[in-house]
């Protein structure tokens, strides 16, 4: 009260309306094979011209992951993929095989050595210069013995794709120029010019163009003689003139006219610059895909404080290539001038087993461990199973096991289709007994509309995907009313097995697989929802699954803004204000039947509260849906009444 002397109102506000994050986008991961891109990076692909755009043509040459994403992207634009090629090792016999990124080396322009062919890097070689470069060390990629690279230009993946760069000068020459009075050729390769006195003198008569320095030579006739040249000898020939003898790298027959000539003393190092594009060729035509200005072999900043160092300019901006610069040299770094330098060497590589190729594939799958790096809620098979292969599953649901907030959607391997297969390949082989998966069959006849090819044939997770994309995640994604199986892309048009009401009552009721069905009228339908979970309980079913893993996570990201805070009762009234008003969200959307959330002395004692813990119990009562519905139907006679009692 002390603080209080004079009568009077002292407003204070206290903030309870603290607001779950409720992010309930869909976002699908996908490990696969494709024709180009980015490899072992997860990468946002928004559509499936994206897609084509980033990692090349959809087609099953490739596998199914591009097909499944083209579906899926209908109604899910967040789709994460990773591209993976056999990547190979060190210690493989033979390495054919093994994927290869293409390169070119720079030379300086001071080089007098034959333009070297690459034969592209190993994956281990790329990945050893990066740590390098990033560590401050030398790439390793230039022996000691190498001055006459300028730098080593390298694709950023490995690919089919012809890639190109082009080196210019773009120093802003703001030297002084002056007239050639005359041009002459001693012989094929030296040419001697005759220009102003001035521009090698100083004020007091002194030579100050030196042999070995470079000078500017424009406007000439010949266009072999305009470029940049380094002087070999300076001769004063009176007060008015000075002859400069340079020579050139081609042969010259002729001088040409000379009358408009102009040349200037070239910058010093640390006043030049050089420009680098990078092109594809499609077709006979090159198409430009980035320019990078203003770019220089050593530290530099432009007037405005930015980086010109070309490792600096180009590694983490471009798309298409990375750069590691040659330290060895000691003499004016420039880099000499070239134009369309193709990329050589390059390679996807291939696998030459099924198992090579999985172990590409689940690795790719570790990239979406830690779902603090990456979000995601669907891990998408990609038809990637074989009746004796099902570790790709089996990575997919460890990480969505770790993770705890997305779920699995598999296919039943497409040889595996038949009645008595599936059942035999999910209690035998697969076994997997988890809420977080869901197992579909059979696979799906289509029409493939990117490669106009009539009976071609889907995996069938794609199609529950792309529902599960259109609705909450407590929407059963199955039935008449959400489940209809249709895409722009590859268009169903049949099944590659049908299942009888039987048959389909042991694949769903006794074996988790859940059935794509044929319904007169209304085309093929999803006709099931099970999840992998093989104990009868709420969570055998994929609505109720799907909206305990959403409700957890968005409470997981909600909670850790509590964390370092204080446990008092202040703290844990917010936390069930919080809680509850975002739970009455989904209960208001028909996603819970009722819910409870406790959060306070009960449930944190001093003991709980001591030990620096706070604990939430949240009680989720969740929404059946009808799976079975009972038509009863009763003949009555004639004049028979009958009295229903509600109450």
């Amino acid at each position: 009260m002390a603080a209080y002397k004079f009568p009077g109102i002292y407003p204070s506000i206290k903030d309870l309306s603290g607001v779950v994050a409720d992010n309930a986008a869909t976002v699908c991961a996908y490990v696969g094979e494709a024709e180009f891109g980015p490899i072992l990076k997860p990468t946002l692909v928004t559509s499936a011209q994206d897609y084509i755009n980033k990692f090349g043509s959809i087609n099953s040459k490739y596998g199914y992951a591009g097909y499944s994403l083209a579906v899926a992207a209908e109604t899910i634009s967040a789709n994460q993929f990773v591209r993976v090629v056999n990547v190979g090792s060190p210690e493989d016999s033979d390495r054919s095989n093994n994927a290869k990124w293409g390169a070119a080396t720079v030379l300086l322009n001071t080089s007098s050595a034959v333009q070297p062919t690459s034969t592209g890097y190993f994956y281990e070689e790329v990945t050893a210069a990066q740590t390098a470069r990033d560590g401050g060390l030398p790439s390793g990629l230039f022996p000691a013995t190498d001055e006459d690279s300028a730098f080593i230009v390298m694709a950023n993946d490995p690919n089919n794709r012809k890639f190109y760069v082009t080196v210019a000068d773009s120093t802003i020459n703001e030297n002084k120029g002056y007239n050639v009075l005359d041009a002459q050729s001693a012989d094929s390769y030296t040419v001697t010019l005759t220009v102003d006195t001035a521009m090698i003198t100083d004020k007091d008569g002194n030579v100050t163009l030196e042999p070995g320095e470079k000078i500017v030579v424009t406007r000439m006739g010949n266009e072999n003689l305009n470029g940049i040249f380094t002087v070999d000898a300076v001769s004063e020939e009176s007060g008015e003139t000075a002859l400069i003898t340079f020579t050139t790298t081609v042969s010259i027959l002729e001088i040409g006219d000379y009358s408009k000539a102009r040349v200037a003393r070239y910058p010093a190092a640390n006043e030049t610059t050089f420009s680098l594009t990078v092109s594809e060729k499609v077709g006979s035509v090159m198409q430009a895909l980035e320019t990078y200005e203003y770019c220089t072999l050593y530290p530099a900043q432009d007037s405005y404080g930015n980086s010109m160092f070309l490792e600096d300019v180009i590694n983490g901006t471009s798309e298409y290539i990375q750069v590691f610069v040659n330290n060895n040299p000691t003499t004016t770094m420039v880099p000499a001038n070239v134009v369309n330098l193709a990329l050589e060497g390059n390679t996807s590589g291939k696998f030459a087993t099924g198992e090579e190729k999985y172990t590409a594939l689940n690795n790719g799958w570790e990239l979406f461990r830690d779902r603090s790096q990456i979000d995601v809620s669907i891990l998408m098979n990609s038809g990637y199973v074989l009746k004796e292969n099902v570790s790709y599953q089996a990575k997919m649901l460890e990480i969505a096991e770790a993770r705890r907030d997305c779920f699995c959607l598999f296919d039943v391997p497409m040889d595996q289709t038949e009645y008595e297969d599936a059942i035999d390949w999910r209690k035998n082989i697969q076994g997997f007994n988890s809420y977080r998966g869901a197992v579909c069959s059979p696979w799906v006849k289509t029409y493939d509309a990117i490669q106009g090819r009539a009976n071609f044939v889907m995996c069938p997770s794609a199609y529950m995907a792309k529902v599960m994309g259109s609705y909450d995640p407590w929407l059963a994604p199955a039935g008449l009313n959400r489940g209809i199986l249709s895409s722009a892309t590859v268009s169903p048009t049949g099944l590659t097995q049908y299942y009888n009401s039987t048959e389909g009552g042991y694949l769903y009721a006794d074996n988790q697989i859940n059935c794509y069905i044929k319904n007169p009228g209304s085309g093929y339908v999803i006709w099931g929802q099970r999840t992998l979970q093989a104990k009868p309980s709420a969570l055998d079913r994929i609505n109720v699954a799907r909206t305990v893993i959403y409700i957890e996570t968005v409470l997981r990201d909600a909670a850790r803004w509590h964390l370092f805070e204080n446990n008092t009762a202040y703290e844990r009234m917010k936390i069930n204000l919080e809680f509850s008003a975002f739970l009455d969200t989904v209960l208001s959307s028909e996603g819970l039947d009722r819910y409870r959330v406790i959060c306070d002395e009960s449930n944190n004692t001093p003991q709980v509260i001591a030990n620096n813990q706070l604990v939430i119990d949240v009680y989720l009562w969740p929404v059946y849906c009808a799976e079975v519905i009972r038509l009863q139907t009763t003949v009555m006679g004639a004049g028979a009444e009958i009295s229903i009692t509600t109450g």
